[in-house]
């Protein structure tokens, strides 16, 4: 059982688009392991299901490994509800100790392999984790904090025993050779928590968010289906981390579900990541915006090199692409990228051009089906209805905001998720609108909005303009308070190499922006 100062009141929480089909369908206790892994594995026994570099791992032995460790993790003192951390870099005994996690019952909860040791001793007492799951070159920072970590028994370390037998902690290779294949996947109450994910912490230390298992599974459906389009053909390929929101839901659940194939990419170096599309007949690649910017350059190079004929949807999300990088990437390569918008609030991805008619470049797509989007107006409430008018984006999706162990530090989430949580929908602070055919255009989060002499200025919206320049690599956009205009709009430019930052290349790109925004946008300043 879940302590109840770890979750706020009901009445807190946002409504749970889940389909009352799938909903009825569950059994009353059930595993999620189960449901997304084994049934896959019964069918598709010896097909592949995580491609890692030169190795292979098929789904009867996922299901195997991941049944015999979570047999080892019961045996450790592991009971349902408990919570177990995963710190890893992207390999194959990520998703193992992933899917023993469930199999035990427990909840899985991710560590992004970057985080500092602050960062890691406060999500490791947040969640109140028993054990965490980690890989020798990520052991540092939770040694650093090791006598400040209230739960934590113990760490299970993957891929040295003879470090781990050193420093007296648990073995990951040691717990499979010795666990029980026929260990029975531990059932719990079909509306238990499923995960707890923890935001990239962009506003103090990272946030947990609890998800539960209908909302999880249907959106591991209905990203699969109608946006991916999974089958068991399929290979998903990408370089986000397993052991963050992005990387957990696209690496780690969703296309086991569909019987396709992962492919586990370690770093995003577009030429490594091209080499892997290539030996393991990648179909989908889902990558950050970043990545397909600084891979522009030399994709013309990569596509010569590498054989990506098995591509049928390059996808991405997390910031704006920008419409000039999607139809300069489909210039080049002759594929356009699906943009989407996810949050690690929603557990996944809820907007998505996979799901329009057509991608529109710019834009952030439709609702995937089983989502419902409403823009409203910040100062009012009131929906918007007209089209091109921006508004606080709230949606309705199968996961959404339930902060976890909101109670801490004087109910600080509590106070935020009142914020967050608006008329029953997610409100992340997006500001967003939509165009006369649906489609939905992202303008901003709430607080880059820049009030300039009675104008709402998205932040957003004037980076993108900038990036859009052929000499900019990377760009920044504040408000800076004006006596008289309130606040003025600055921008901060990185220049690519090869371009001197002088008055003669502020001025080129001054005028660039000139013939694409409005002009009360444009940067009193560069």
């Amino acid at each position: 059982m879940i302590e109840e100062k770890y979750l706020p009141p009901k009445e807190l929480w946002p409504e749970f688009k889940v389909s009352k089909e799938l909903y009825e369908s569950l059994p009353k206790k059930l595993n999620l392991a189960e449901e997304i892994l084994d049934k896959n594995a019964e069918k598709h026994r010896n097909r592949v299901a995580i491609f890692f570099e030169d190795k292979k791992l098929t789904y009867k032995e996922l299901s195997e490994l991941s049944t015999k460790l979570a047999s080892e993790l019961v045996k450790l003192g592991i009971e349902p509800m408990d919570r177990v951390a995963i710190r890893f870099t992207n390999i194959p005994e990520a998703v193992v100790a992933n899917f023993a996690i469930v199999k035990a019952g427990a909840i899985p909860v991710t560590l992004h392999p970057r985080w500092s040791k602050k960062e890691v001793q406060h999500v490791l007492n947040d969640s109140g984790a028993k054990f965490v799951f980690t890989e020798p070159g990520l052991l540092s920072e939770i040694e650093a904090v090791k006598q400040e970590l209230k739960f934590l028994k113990n760490v299970i370390l993957v891929g040295d025993e003879k470090l781990a037998e050193e420093k007296g902690y648990v073995s990951f290779e040691k717990l499979v050779r010795e666990g029980d294949k026929k260990f029975s996947p531990v059932k719990v109450e079909k509306d238990s928590p499923a995960v707890l994910l923890y935001t990239s912490g962009t506003t103090g230390l990272p946030k947990g968010v609890i998800h539960f298992l209908p909302g999880v599974l249907n959106t591991v459906v209905n990203v699969g289906k109608y946006v991916w389009k999974l089958s068991e053909n399929d290979v998903l390929g990408s370089a986000a981390p397993i052991s963050f929101a992005l990387g957990y839901g696209g690496l780690a659940m969703i296309p086991y579900y569909f019987g396709s194939a992962v492919s586990l990419m370690r770093r995003p170096d577009p030429e490594y990541v091209f080499s892997m599309i290539e030996k393991h007949g990648v179909t989908v690649l889902s990558m950050a915006p970043t990545w397909y910017r600084k891979t522009l350059p030399i994709v013309t190079k990569m596509i010569e090199k590498y054989d990506i004929s098995s591509i049928k949807l390059f996808t991405g999300g997390g910031e704006a692409f920008g419409a000039d990088t999607i139809r300069e990437w489909h210039e080049k390569t002759g594929y356009m990228i699906a943009e989407g918008f996810g949050a690690t609030e929603l557990f996944y991805i809820s907007i998505s051009n996979a799901v329009a008619p057509k991608p529109k470049p710019g834009s952030i797509g439709m609702p995937v089906p089983g989502v419902e989007v409403s823009i409203i107006d910040p100062d009012t409430s009131q929906p918007i209805k007209e089209p091109n008018k921006p508004g606080l984006l709230l949606i309705k999706a199968p996961c959404g905001t339930v902060y976890w162990n909101p109670y801490a530090e004087g109910g600080k989430l509590l106070k935020k998720m009142e914020k967050d949580v608006l008329f029953k929908s997610v409100a992340l602070g997006d500001l967003a609108y939509f165009d006369e055919e649906g489609y939905i255009w992202f303008a901003g989060k709430g607080e880059d909005i820049i009030k300039s002499s009675g104008y709402r200025i998205g932040a957003d919206e004037v980076e993108v303009a900038i990036l859009s320049h052929p000499a900019v690599d990377d760009a920044g956009v504040v408000g800076v308070p004006h006596p008289v205009r309130g606040e003025d709009v600055v921008a901060f430019v990185v220049l690519k190499k090869g371009f001197e930052a002088n008055e003669e290349t502020k001025k080129k790109i001054y005028e660039h922006l000139k013939a694409n925004l409005a002009v009360y946008k444009l940067p009193r300043d560069i």
